[in-house]
């Protein structure tokens, strides 16, 4: 009787890992994989997989071997600096630098099917552009594995 469970499970096993998730809602593990090499892209990807695993939807992991899902993308930041002059009567300037990060962002599975993706800027006025973008990508993954599979 246990040879025969053992053989079930094996076989239930390989069929697993022979099918690839094919919804969004069924991806268990996932791999954050490279978002490019912009400027802070590295920056938003670690700020991603905290976002991740603090989520708890998934379990995060650190080689895409075992995977469900791989999430991917290109990112980066972009830096603004403005200056205002007055001619008013005190003669004062003003000025600032800001800061804009944008992602294309895909989640896919071992087929190379793409199960999700989408585009993402960070919120304007946001404290760090980097963590507005992280925190709006994984957002708006947990919300699309909360939505019923569409035909």
């Amino acid at each position: 009787m246990r040879q025969i469970a053992f053989s079930f499970l094996t076989i239930c096993t390989l069929l697993v890992a022979q099918n690839p998730v094919q919804r969004v809602q069924d991806v268990r593990t996932i791999y954050v994989d490279s978002f490019g090499t912009g400027e802070g892209a590295d920056v938003i990807r670690s700020k991603v997989i905290t976002r991740l695993v603090k989520a708890g939807r998934f379990e995060v992991l650190q080689s895409p071997e075992k995977a469900d899902a791989i999430l991917t993308g290109a990112s980066s930041v972009t830096k603004t600096s403005h200056y205002s002059a007055t001619n008013g009567e005190n003669g004062s300037a003003s000025g600032g630098t800001s800061y804009h990060a944008t992602a294309g962002i895909q989640l896919i599975n071992r087929d190379q099917k793409i199960l999700w993706a989408d585009d993402a800027s960070n919120r304007l006025f946001a404290h760090s552009a980097s963590s507005s973008l992280a925190d709006k990508i994984v957002k708006d993954l947990l919300k699309a594995t909360q939505q019923p599979n569409k035909k």
